[in-house]
């Protein structure tokens, strides 16, 4: 095989650190979230008298409030700082903001305890999305975007379907078990957090060169 070819071939096998770096970070934050969501109304119907439903609603609007109110802010904040440091940084403390909602859900009480958690889950997610969007966008290969995105969906839907299915059997054990379940998943979605900060650690990210002002 010719020099340049096998070149060429090593360049187009490796892994795209960053973007499976973020992967990960999604598949601990956005697929738990898919996971919790789908439980949260039976979970707030054991732990809330009244009306679960209407509960639900509120804090759902909630959050999607808090989270829209939050984004353009953010994206401009995001786009004056020039290094790719505070996306890392805003989507790490997003993704622990995320976390620290679902791990407290076994404190809920009333409903105006579950509408504040969903408004620092909705901040949290604010600081996620805007940062997470970048950063991928940022550090794709050109001319492997579609295999890039591909990849990238394939492992959160195969992922989330494994956790919603071990999280349905085991939450189904006993409110014990449940508990369990959502705070775990809050404390896993934390933890996501490690995957974000060691993008920081990939010397050569492409967000490191795109964010430089041009001499």
């Amino acid at each position: 095989m010719p020099q340049k070819a096998k070149l060429s071939l090593t360049h187009h096998s490796k892994v795209n650190k960053v973007l499976a770096l973020l992967t990960l970070s999604d598949i601990f934050t956005w697929g738990f979230y898919v996971m919790v969501s789908s439980l949260a109304g039976i979970y707030l119907a054991k732990k809330i008298d009244g009306n679960p439903e209407t509960y639900v609603g509120i804090g759902v609007a909630i959050y999607l409030l808090s989270r829209a109110l939050t984004q353009i802010p953010l994206g401009i904040l995001t786009d004056r700082l020039k290094k790719d440091v505070d996306e890392i940084t805003f989507l790490s403390i997003g993704n622990i903001l995320m976390g620290i909602s679902y791990f407290s859900y076994p404190l809920i009480t009333s409903p105006s305890v579950y509408f504040f958690l969903q408004f620092i889950f909705g901040l949290g997610a604010s600081m996620n999305l805007v940062s997470w969007r970048k950063l991928f966008a940022q550090n794709l290969t050109q001319n492997k975007e579609g295999i890039s995105y591909a990849s990238y969906d394939f492992a959160m839907s195969f992922s989330t379907a494994i956790l919603s299915v071990s999280a349905g059997i085991i939450a189904g054990l006993s409110q014990k078990y449940f508990d369990l379940v959502m705070s775990g998943s809050g404390l896993l979605m934390m933890f996501s957090s490690f995957f974000t900060m060691s993008i920081s650690f990939v010397r050569n990210r492409k967000s490191i060169r795109s964010s430089k002002k041009p001499t």
